[in-house]
C-alpha cells in the first residue's frame, strides 16, 4: 500500500466504511480486529470522529459506534437531484391537493435554502416559490423553519448582515431573527407574515429526519386574505402530516 493510501485520511475513511457496514454497531476491538489497527489508533481515531460527529458512541458496557450525525447530513445532502425531485414532488402533490392552496417542499444546500418542489392547484397562487428559486434566509417561512435548529456554524455561515428590507413587516436585526427563531423550535413552524410581499402569507414546518436533523422543510403560501379563511391549527396540522410523509420517503433511501 502507498505512502498516501496509508495516510491519516485513509485510516478515518476505513473507520467510517467499516462502521457504516454494519447496522448493528461496532465496538472499538471490533474496529481494531477489523481493520487492522492497533487499539491506542483505534482509540484516537474515533474520539476525533466522535467529536467531529462523524460518528456517535453509545455508552453501554462498552462503547457502541455508530454512523453520528454528520455522515448522515453528507448522505441526504449528496441525493440525486431527479430523485430527491421526484419525492418532493409527490409530497407537495398530495398536500396541495388536500388544502387547494400552493405547496413546496426546500432544501438546506452549502450557501443557500432553495425549493426542490412546488405544488399549486388552479387557483393557487402560482408566481411564488418557483423550484430551484432560492429563498431569502432571513424572512422566508421555510428558511426560518430550517434555520431554527441549525448549529451555530452553519448559522454563522449563511447569515450575513446587512438583511435586505422586503417589506415594512420584514425583520432586519439578526437578534430579532434569532428570537423567532426560538418561537419556530417551541412551536414547530414558522410564520413570514406579509415579510416578503405586502399581500403573502406563508407557514413552513421543519423535516425532522432521525439521523441527519433538519436539512428540508415543508410550507404552504397564498394570499393572506384567502389563508385567513383558515384558523392557523389547520395549515400546521397539514404541514406536520406532509413533513412526516416526506421525512419517511427520505428515510427509505438510508436503508
Amino acid at each position: 500500500m502507498s505512502e498516501e493510501k496509508n495516510g491519516p485520511l485513509e485510516r478515518y475513511l476505513t473507520v467510517l466504511e467499516i462502521v457504516a457496514a454494519s447496522h448493528d454497531g461496532l465496538s472499538l476491538t471490533d474496529i481494531a480486529t477489523l481493520t487492522g489497527f492497533p487499539k491506542p489508533t483505534v482509540h484516537r481515531l474515533t474520539k476525533s470522529l466522535v467529536e467531529a460527529e462523524a460518528l456517535t458512541a453509545e455508552d453501554k458496557r462498552q462503547k457502541t459506534f455508530r454512523i453520528g450525525r454528520r455522515m448522515w447530513r453528507i448522505l441526504q445532502l449528496g441525493l440525486d437531484d431527479n430523485t430527491l425531485a421526484s419525492y418532493a414532488q409527490l409530497a407537495c402533490d398530495e398536500l396541495s391537493a388536500r388544502i387547494q392552496e400552493t405547496s413546496y417542499i426546500v432544501r438546506l444546500d452549502r450557501n443557500q435554502i432553495r425549493s426542490v418542489a412546488r405544488s399549486a392547484p388552479d387557483q393557487g397562487h402560482r408566481l411564488h416559490v418557483l423550484p430551484g428559486s432560492e429563498l431569502p434566509f432571513h424572512a422566508a417561512a421555510s428558511a426560518k423553519a430550517i434555520l431554527a435548529f441549525q448549529d451555530e456554524r452553519t448559522v454563522r455561515r449563511l447569515m450575513k448582515e446587512p438583511f435586505e428590507q422586503l417589506t415594512a413587516r420584514t425583520k432586519t436585526s439578526l437578534p430579532d431573527i434569532e428570537a423567532e427563531w426560538e418561537q419556530v423550535r417551541e412551536r414547530g413552524y414558522a410564520v413570514c407574515d406579509r415579510e416578503i410581499d405586502d399581500t403573502i402569507l406563508a407557514y413552513a414546518c421543519p423535516v425532522h429526519l432521525e439521523k441527519a436533523g433538519v436539512l428540508y422543510a415543508v410550507g404552504v403560501t397564498g394570499p393572506s386574505s384567502r389563508m385567513a379563511k383558515h384558523p392557523e391549527a389547520y395549515w400546521i396540522e397539514e404541514l406536520q402530516k406532509a413533513a412526516q410523509h416526506f421525512a419517511e420517503m427520505l428515510t427509505t433511501l438510508d436503508q
